[in-house]
Order: C-alpha cells, then sequence, then structure tokens
C-alpha cells in the first residue's frame, strides 16, 4: 500500500509564492518545490529504493497550486523512518545550507535569486563548505542526486 506524504511549497517559517497574488506564481512555485525537493535530499538524503519524491498538484478558486510530496511505503521499515525524518522539513532554508531562490519584500515584487534549480544547487554547494555542519554528507547527497547539475 502506497502512502503520499504531503511535505509543503517551500521550508515551513519561509515565505513563498502566493495563488492569485504572486507574479508568475506557476514558474515561481515550482521552482520553489524544485529547490525544497533538493534541499530536502541535501539534509536526509535521496528517498531509499520504491519511495520517491513526487509533485501534487491541486486546484484552488485561484488555479492551481503544486506541493511537494513524498510517496512510500509505510509497511516497508526503510521507507516509514524516511518519511518520518523528512515529515519534520526544514524550517528555513539555510537549515540545509540553501539560499531562499525567491524572496518576497511585497507581494506584487518578488525578488529571485536563483532562476533555476541548478543555480540554487551550486550556491548551496559553496555555501556548504566547511565549517558547515554536515556540510560534506549534504553535498555528497547533492551530487549523487543531481550529478547533471553540479558537474564542475
Amino acid at each position: 500500500m502506497i502512502e503520499i506524504l504531503t511535505l509543503g511549497a517551500s521550508p515551513a517559517e519561509e515565505d513563498c509564492a502566493q495563488l492569485g497574488r504572486t507574479p508568475d506564481f506557476q514558474r515561481l512555485n515550482r521552482l520553489e518545490v524544485d529547490c525544497y525537493q533538493a534541499a530536502l535530499t541535501a539534509r536526509y538524503g535521496p528517498p531509499h529504493g520504491g519511495a520517491a519524491f513526487a509533485h501534487e498538484t491541486s486546484e484552488h478558486d485561484f488555479g492551481r497550486y503544486t506541493e511537494l510530496a513524498l510517496r512510500f511505503d509505510p509497511s516497508d521499515e526503510a521507507h516509514a523512518l524516511y518519511a518520518e525524518r523528512v515529515d519534520e522539513g526544514l524550517g528555513r532554508w539555510f537549515h540545509a545550507g540553501f539560499t531562499a531562490p525567491v524572496e518576497y519584500p511585497d507581494s506584487t515584487a518578488p525578488r529571485i535569486h536563483h532562476a533555476d534549480l541548478a543555480g540554487a544547487i551550486r550556491s548551496a554547494i559553496s555555501i556548504m563548505r566547511p565549517p558547515f555542519p554536515d556540510g560534506e554528507r549534504a553535498i555528497a547527497n547533492l551530487r549523487a542526486h543531481y550529478p547533471e547539475l553540479v558537474a564542475a
């Protein structure tokens, strides 16, 4: 039996794109979800065989939005332990060595810091150099899971 654990669109204590308010919402929402997946991968490693991150799209009165989810088998101990860890999520981007891909000083003028996932990952890798706590492990997780984006 497969379960779906919804993880959100970004770290819990961070601002994120707002459906119906943020210009270019679809692109920024997708960027934030992709970056959140990478940040969770850096922090906790990739999902264990058979479990996988997924993008769950939902309808709202103002349109469609996407959140990150984990599809896993709760009867598989490795899956269940991983789901428990990633369910903690992140409070802030910096908890995984990332900077916010987008800042929202107000709802009408987002400030984009990383135009794409590759830029966000490269930035995180440069931030996570020692003495960043667990930086070597986080960098190894990103290099293993996103080799095409971190190639030198």
